[in-house]
């Protein structure tokens, strides 16, 4: 009646055999690949998945790559590692000192604050620290976007070529 949930080991191994498995044109499963690990990088958790297909359908990639590549670069285990770099590397390019203690004592204010009051502060408080991070993420993100894109040509060039070598082989021992 009810299925037994997969392991997050298994459900790892479910999508990353997916997504080598994908078949068709080793560019278009590469931009998949690259604006998947591209956006999964970045610090927008909440709209990974509207970021994800709205650059799938500019730069044309694969959408099952992009987000099963999104799924496995951004996961619960390397989010906080994600975010810290992404913080860090937006304070030394912005040039704006966010510390933590600055952001403990913005959310003990609008714990304190009204609601009115809270959302402005939020408003006012959150952009530097969220320029901060997207600044931060993007960078970090297109270095590893663009390597994940030559990475996935050439494996997927690779295995189509391999797979040839496998049929030439057969037709050749059927011929004999």
């Amino acid at each position: 009646m009810f299925k037994k949930a997969m392991s997050p080991r298994r459900q790892i191994r479910y999508y990353w055999l997916r997504l080598i498995r994908l078949r068709g044109n080793p560019f278009f499963i590469a931009r998949g690949m690259a604006v998947g690990t591209f956006v999964g990088l970045t610090p927008t958790i909440p709209f990974h998945t509207v970021l994800t297909l709205f650059f799938c359908a500019i730069f044309r990639a694969n959408i099952i790559a992009a987000i099963v590549a999104n799924w496995i670069v951004s996961n619960p285990v390397t989010i906080p590692i994600e975010y810290y770099a992404s913080w860090k590397l937006g304070v030394l390019i912005t040039g704006r000192p966010v510390t933590w203690q600055q952001v403990q004592s913005m959310l003990h204010e609008i714990h304190q604050a009204g609601f009115l009051e809270a959302a402005q502060m939020l408003c006012a408080k959150f952009m530097q620290v969220a320029c901060c991070l997207v600044a931060g993420g993007v960078v970090l993100a297109l270095p590893f976007g663009v390597l994940s894109y030559f990475a996935a040509v050439y494996f997927y060039f690779y295995r189509q070529r391999k797979k040839q070598e496998k049929f030439l082989k057969r037709i050749s021992k059927k011929q004999n």
